[in-house]
C-alpha cells in the first residue's frame, strides 16, 4: 500500500506542477496579447509613417507622372506623324498620278452641276421673257407723242 505521506507529497507535487503550468499558460497568453498590442501599435505607427512618406513623395511623383506623360504624348505624336507621312508617300502620292475621283468629289461635282443648271434655267427664262417684251412693243407700233 501507499504511504500517506508519499501520497501527500505526490499531490503537492502535482498541485505545484499544475500551478506552474497555469502560470506558464497565463504568461504565454499575456505574451500573445503583448505581441498583438505591439503589432497593432507598430502597424499604426508604420501606417502613419508611410502616409507621411507618401505625402512627401506626392509632388515628386506627380512631376514624374507629368514628365512621363509628356514623353509618351510626344512619342505617340511622332509615331502618328511618321505613319501619316508613310501613308502620304506610299498611298496617296501614287493616287495623285492616277487621278481617281473619290465619291465625295463626285457628289460635290454633281451638286455643282445641279446649281449651274438652275442658274442657266433662270438666265434662259429671263432672256426669253425679255425677248418677248420688245416684240410686243414693236407690234403695238410707234408711240405717238405731242410733237
Amino acid at each position: 500500500m501507499s504511504n500517506p505521506s508519499s501520497n501527500l507529497i505526490d499531490r503537492m507535487h502535482a498541485e505545484q506542477l499544475l500551478s506552474q503550468t497555469r502560470d506558464g499558460l497565463r504568461k504565454l497568453w499575456l505574451c500573445g496579447l503583448g505581441a498583438y498590442s505591439l503589432a497593432t501599435r507598430s502597424s499604426m505607427q508604420t501606417f502613419a509613417a508611410l502616409v507621411r512618406e507618401g505625402q512627401a513623395m506626392q509632388p515628386k511623383a506627380r512631376q514624374q507622372i507629368e514628365e512621363t506623360s509628356a514623353e509618351l504624348k510626344s512619342s505617340a505624336t511622332a509615331t502618328i506623324e511618321r505613319g501619316e507621312q508613310l501613308v502620304r508617300e506610299r498611298f496617296l502620292r501614287p493616287l495623285d498620278f492616277v487621278i481617281l475621283a473619290t465619291r465625295r468629289d463626285i457628289e460635290q461635282l454633281s451638286l455643282r452641276v445641279i446649281q449651274l443648271s438652275a442658274e442657266v434655267q433662270k438666265l434662259a427664262s429671263g432672256k426669253i421673257k425679255s425677248l418677248d417684251k420688245p416684240a410686243a412693243k414693236a407690234e403695238a407700233g410707234p408711240i405717238v407723242g405731242s410733237a
